[in-house]
């Protein structure tokens, strides 16, 4: 019988406490570090770890014993799950709640983003196909693959109910439900009969080749191949051709919190194919084990509703602070799930560094064109807007508990209402000196409403 199990291995911690002492948001005195770990450990009420996590999982690459400290701090919070239930804002990102922010953003798409996003949502995959997932998140962004020739080698699907495989729901602590949406991801490819699937972001690859296997007891036939090797072998095999003249841009790089499983196996390939871009790389100060977080795991902590937003961003300054100092022309990501963010935190930040996915940079090195800065800055203040507007609606609201992981008839969550209040917010925010009205309101008020 499949059963989910504890990644936590207790018998391997000597709670040497050096998980969070040396962990780059907490970074806890050594004996209060001991202490607080035991205190998980007992599942007693915790003074910093539930609150001030981010879920960047460098804690697992700093333990000595290799008993994986993260997956404990994800048990309690699924402990804490059953008891309070998530936070109303949470609903922004749960594709079967309305509304959402897949549901919203339809308002803001334009006709040709509506057209990738039907192709890839509706084409039913036939078993000798190569399917390429599209993701929850480059849905928000689609013009970053939509259109480019990389797609030739694939059939690309858009299924949200996947939930990313529930990599983010993970990242919070909701495993019980992370399982149920194993069983029903391992329904659709089963039901597709491919073999080979390609998936673009490194942590939605682990959570199908490793997290469902080993912790969530549900097991695939297919072959789960990441992107960033395809794509390295492709760029080395001459198959993807990059013209002779390199893009000569000095980038950073954002090491997501995911790519830090299994020691970082997915760290060399992104800085690679940069290279043969012809992109010099500027590290920051915090790097591969040590990265920060984009913000987004900031949410999985929440400790009012309310202070959601502000600490998300109020951890995307840091990550902005460190791409600056290097002097670099672009920050680029490699994940799809923090480009989202990182564009909003620009915006909201007045930053003057450009962002880009990777995948991006890549088709430019092609010789493709991109319409940047324009699409990606139009996207981020829709995104902000939505923001907004949801955290209005939550204010309202009570916590709740996810009751449906799949898609019925009834659902609209592709059929967006009118939504006055959001288009309204979105249309005050066209103007330029209302954007930067509002960026300085935002981060006044991030300083008082963070909890961190």
């Amino acid at each position: 019988m499949e059963e989910r199990t504890t990644a936590f291995h207790e018998e391997r911690c000597d709670l040497c406490g050096l998980c969070l002492n040396m962990c780059p948001v907490m970074a806890l005195p050594l004996d209060e570090a001991k202490s607080e770990f035991k205190v998980l450990m007992e599942g007693k009420e915790s003074s910093y770890a539930l609150r001030l996590c981010n879920s960047c999982m460098s804690c697992n690459l700093y333990c000595p014993r290799e008993a994986n400290p993260y997956q404990l701090i994800l048990e309690r919070w699924n402990d804490l799950y059953k008891k309070r239930g998530a936070p109303p804002l949470y609903k922004f990102v749960c594709p079967t709640e309305e509304p959402n922010i897949w549901q919203l953003i339809n308002i803001f798409l334009s006709d040709t983003e509506k057209e990738w996003i039907s192709e890839w949502m509706n084409y039913v995959p036939k078993p000798d196909d190569t399917v390429f997932l599209v993701g929850n998140y480059t849905h928000l962004f689609p013009f970053i693959i939509g259109g480019s020739g990389l797609l030739d080698y694939f059939k690309p699907i858009d299924r949200i109910d996947q939930w990313e495989g529930g990599a983010y729901l993970y990242q919070g602590g909701y495993l019980d439900i992370v399982r149920e949406i194993a069983k029903r991801s391992r329904e659709d490819f089963d039901g597709w009969g491919v073999k080979d699937v390609v998936i673009p972001t490194d942590a939605v690859h682990h959570i199908f080749s490793k997290v469902h296997p080993e912790e969530m007891g549900v097991s695939y036939k297919q072959n789960f191949i990441a992107f960033h090797t395809w794509l390295l072998n492709k760029i080395e095999s001459g198959e993807i051709s990059l013209p002779e003249a390199p893009l000569n841009m000095t980038v950073t790089i954002h090491d997501n919190c995911y790519s830090k499983v299994i020691n970082g196996i997915y760290w060399d390939e992104p800085r690679e194919i940069l290279t043969q871009c012809g992109c010099e790389i500027a590290e920051m100060a915090h790097i591969r084990e040590d990265a920060l977080c984009c913000g987004f795991g900031a949410g999985a902590s929440w400790v009012r509703n309310i202070s959601i937003p502000f600490d998300i961003i109020w951890e995307g300054t840091k990550k902005f602070k460190e791409a600056e100092e290097t002097g670099a022309d672009a920050l680029v990501s490699y994940c799809s799930g923090c480009i989202y963010l990182l564009w909003a935190a620009r915006e909201l930040l007045e930053s003057n560094i450009d962002v880009y996915h990777i995948i991006e940079v890549v088709r430019m090195a092609m010789g493709e064109k991109i319409n940047y800065p324009d699409d990606h800055v139009t996207r981020a203040w829709d995104i902000i807007a939505i923001i907004n507007y949801q955290l209005l609606i939550s204010l309202f609201q009570k916590n709740f508990f996810l009751k449906k992981i799949t898609y019925d008839k009834t659902m609209s969550t592709f059929r967006p209402g009118n939504y006055p209040l959001l288009r309204l917010i979105r249309w005050i925010l066209e103007n330029q000196l209302a954007r930067k009205l509002y960026a300085r309101i935002f981060r006044m008020l991030m300083k008082v409403m963070k909890t961190r």
